[in-house]
């Protein structure tokens, strides 16, 4: 289990990369999709990457091949990129969204996946993206605060949404964005993709249901898009220019 394990290397990646140990808890979630009520859910303990990953991160996937290799997607990822013809992430390279420490974005779910199967072959640990209990826990803690730094409206300096930074911030540039558990930059910047289905509620990595999607991004000028319990469900083909991930060590 992850308590028991050590962590990947912080040094596997380039950095900022950091796991962050995140103990047991209970959430509850907003209905919605799966969800016809709220439902409070036990959260196992688990690990999580400190910030989304970067442009400089991801680009180690693209280097070692990863869009032609088999091996790292899913049965309808990997049919979704060779009939769309995928070979790096939308808008990769463009230079609203290109600084090496801003997350990556206009990636997939699918295109989330194969980087983690991928990670988790490099790095021999059991790496993923995060259900969306975890992702709210990890977030919000056990105070019910609205947003990860607490109740307190965002300004400008607390996160990037509303436009407020021209395009994808480093996800270093707001350090008061951090979550109870030292988590940062988990609203705003971009929404992140979870391995939750949204119309079953299950974590099957196969099949091309939605996914759901938490946290708010630079675009969204709605408070309530940056509300820690905000829950999305786009498809997972569906590679959007407010759309990155983190990462998670899976528990047993």
């Amino acid at each position: 289990m992850v308590q028991n394990q050590p962590f990947i290397d912080n040094t596997l990646l380039p950095p900022p990369f950091e796991w962050i140990a995140i103990p047991g808890g209970q959430v509850t979630l907003k209905a919605g999709g799966y969800l016809p009520e709220p439902a409070t859910f036990d959260v196992a303990p688990f690990a999580i990457g400190k910030y989304p990953i970067t442009n400089r991160q991801y680009e180690l996937f693209i280097a070692a091949g990863g869009y032609a290799n088999q091996a790292w997607w899913t049965v309808s990822g990997w049919k979704f990129r060779e009939r769309n013809g995928w070979i790096e992430p939308r808008f990769w390279g463009q230079s609203d969204y290109d600084h090496p420490d801003a997350p990556v974005i206009g990636v997939t779910w699918f295109e989330a996946m194969a980087y983690c199967r991928w990670l988790s072959a490099e790095s021999g640990q059991p790496v993923t993206i995060p259900t969306e209990q975890q992702w709210q826990w990890a977030a919000q803690g056990d105070d019910g605060r609205l947003f990860p730094w607490g109740d307190v409206d965002p300004t400008p300096d607390i996160c990037n949404w509303a436009r407020r930074y021209d395009g994808t911030a480093p996800v270093t540039a707001y350090p008061e964005n951090v979550s109870p558990f030292g988590v940062m930059d988990m609203c705003g910047n971009v929404w992140e993709w979870c391995r939750t289905g949204w119309e079953s509620g299950t974590t099957d990595l196969e099949g091309s249901e939605r996914r759901i999607v938490r946290g708010g991004s630079w675009v969204n000028d709605s408070l309530l898009n940056l509300m820690i319990t905000l829950r999305d469900g786009p498809y997972p083909v569906d590679g959007y220019h407010l759309c990155g991930f983190r990462i998670a060590l899976q528990a047993d």
